[in-house]
């Protein structure tokens, strides 16, 4: 299986396609708690609420999460969509929503890496 990329994908934050069905797909590279990205794909029919939702991550850079977006839209161009670069991100408000939820999972199992000479003495 081979990747194939966007030639020329737009760096800003959310990423719109639509298909001919009117249904729409975003792509969002967001923050984490951390230095890491994850990207958030939402879908529904355009001007409802996403009806789907995938989060995919953590990247470690997100140079490397932007690549992943890029993939996943050449997919989706391949499947009938078509990139609209002047939509704006219409579920963003509902992307923070899932990423401070991925936060707040993460928080509860952050390991302890902490080393103390007493625990071995």
């Amino acid at each position: 299986m081979f990747l194939r990329y966007l030639d020329a994908a737009p760096q800003g934050e959310a990423l719109v396609l639509r298909n001919a069905t009117s249904w729409r797909v975003e792509l969002l590279v967001l923050n984490n708690n951390d230095d890491s990205c994850s990207l958030v794909a939402l879908s529904g029919h355009d001007g409802a609420g996403a009806e789907k939702v995938k989060l995919q991550g953590p990247y470690q850079h997100r140079d490397v999460a932007l690549a992943a977006r890029s993939a996943v839209a050449a997919q989706l161009l391949e499947s009938g969509f078509a990139i609209d670069e002047d939509a704006l991100s219409q579920w963003r408000v509902m992307a923070q929503r899932y990423i401070k939820e991925l936060r707040a999972r993460r928080a509860l199992h952050t390991p302890d890496c902490s080393f103390d000479p007493k625990d071995v003495l």
